[in-house]
């Protein structure tokens, strides 16, 4: 029984180590989101960097769907806690 127990204790500890690691990945492309959209938000006001736009709209555009689908499935493992079966 005190192997499961082991066995249970690194598992946590591992799913928290992988939540905190896509936490500060979803934060990340947060701000590499941020500065493509400045970035894009600039190329629009000068005429030769107008080339560049649909690179930063691209950019902006996937860290936010990433950052939406993190928020969307926080939301769903918030909602639906994991429920074990009772010791027999």
């Amino acid at each position: 029984m005190e192997v499961v127990l082991l066995w249970l204790d690194d598992l946590d500890d591992a799913l928290f180590s992988l939540a905190l690691e896509w936490e500060r990945l979803r934060r990340f492309v947060l701000k590499v989101g941020l500065v493509a959209s400045l970035g894009l938000a600039a190329s629009d006001l000068s005429a030769f960097a107008a080339a560049w736009a649909p690179a930063f709209f691209y950019v902006a555009a996937t860290s936010v769907g990433a950052w939406f689908l993190a928020a969307l499935l926080r939301a769903y493992y918030h909602s639906h806690p994991v429920r074990l079966p009772a010791a027999p």
